[in-house]
């Protein structure tokens, strides 16, 4: 029996220090009333009460504007965390979906500066760890400037692994801006260190990238890992730009990153184009001048050719006078050359 009383004892004991801070709460809650608004804002801000609790019941039940406005913000701010834990699980579902079927290393891929006037395309190739969470992880485009910053700094710094690969406008020139974003995109890849399991691509397949892969239209608004890659992408891009604006001043590069804003147009208008500028482009190519006569002459002759014969003649004169064409006016060439050569092979009509 005393051993009996004994353990009753202790239980009681060790329910009471359990619940020691329980005890302190229920005091706490029946000070509410006796609190001014700052004190109860700071009263809850390290421990927000759940919906339903007592507390919650004597703070949405306080008279006071200011206490109900409390609850009012701690249930966007509820809302908000659970849209934002929602959101991440969603936009790293394709990563778990690779991961289950067997798959250790996802990267992403993704580019920057397709669209512009001038200045390279550049991509970038990332690999984060499965257990990483990095809150803010967006397309790039939807951030500010200073958080692209802030989480390029934290993305390069706790990812697996990551490459960049910045394609310049004279090779955009040579080969079409497709050709060339998708040259940064394999580089970038092959500068992971780390080779991939599975990469995962905003926006088309990759011809030859070597690994398999999936491609996601939007993939950057959907995908973690092709999101973080965007902002690493992105930043690298702006980054030399920045250094671009100094080099030639008066574009406004800092300010539209080549992009053809009407500032950037009207001073193309003004100033020309300049040595970054993509004369492959129609608009600066119009700034330009437009086509050379050498090259209107080449195309014109190509187009009339009606044998193999008379194709192989005109290559030879564009190759003795390719010094007065520029890079993408002879990669033009060279590719209605070839249309006009199996057109011509096979007996059909000309090209025109």
């Amino acid at each position: 029996m005393a051993e009996t009383e004994k353990s009753v004892e202790e239980t009681a004991a060790v329910d009471a220090a359990d619940g020691v801070g329980e005890v302190d709460v229920s005091v706490d809650r029946a000070a509410i009333s006796r609190m001014n608004v700052s004190e109860v804002r700071e009263h809850v801000a390290g421990a927000p009460p759940e919906p339903g609790d007592s507390l919650w019941q004597e703070l949405s039940a306080d008279p006071r504007k200011g206490v109900r406005e409390i609850c009012t913000r701690l249930l966007r701010e509820r809302a908000a965390a659970a849209w934002e834990a929602s959101h991440r699980a969603a936009m790293r579902s394709s990563e778990e979906e690779l991961w289950a079927g067997g798959a250790r290393l996802v990267a992403g891929v993704d580019e920057a500066g397709r669209g512009p006037l001038a200045g390279p395309v550049t991509a970038a190739a990332v690999i984060l760890p499965r257990d990483l969470s990095i809150r803010g992880i967006e397309d790039s485009k939807k951030l500010t400037p200073e958080k692209r910053e802030e989480l390029y700094g934290l993305i390069t710094r706790e990812a697996i692994a990551f490459g960049v690969s910045s394609v310049s406008e004279t090779i955009i020139d040579e080969i079409n801006i497709l050709r060339a974003t998708q040259r940064a995109m394999r580089e970038a890849v092959a500068g992971l260190g780390e080779p991939p399991d599975h990469v995962l691509i905003d926006g088309d397949v990759v011809p030859s990238l070597g690994f398999p892969q999936t491609a996601i239209h939007g993939g950057d608004e959907t995908s973690t890992v092709i999101a973080a890659a965007s902002i690493i992408a992105k930043v690298t891009r702006d980054r030399l730009l920045l250094k671009y604006d100094e080099r030639y001043p008066g574009y406004g590069f800092a300010q539209h990153k080549g992009y053809g804003t009407p500032e950037h147009l009207a001073a193309l208008t003004r100033l020309g184009p300049c040595e970054i500028h993509r004369r492959s482009f129609r608009t600066v190519l119009d700034a330009d001048g437009g086509f050379s006569e050498h090259y209107l002459r080449f195309r014109s002759e190509l187009l009339d050719a009606g044998t193999s014969k008379e194709l192989e003649t005109i290559a030879l004169g564009i190759a003795r006078e390719k010094e007065e064409l520029a890079s993408f006016e002879l990669s033009k060439l060279r590719s209605l050359y070839k249309r006009c050569y199996v057109r011509a092979k096979a007996g059909m009509s000309r090209a025109r």
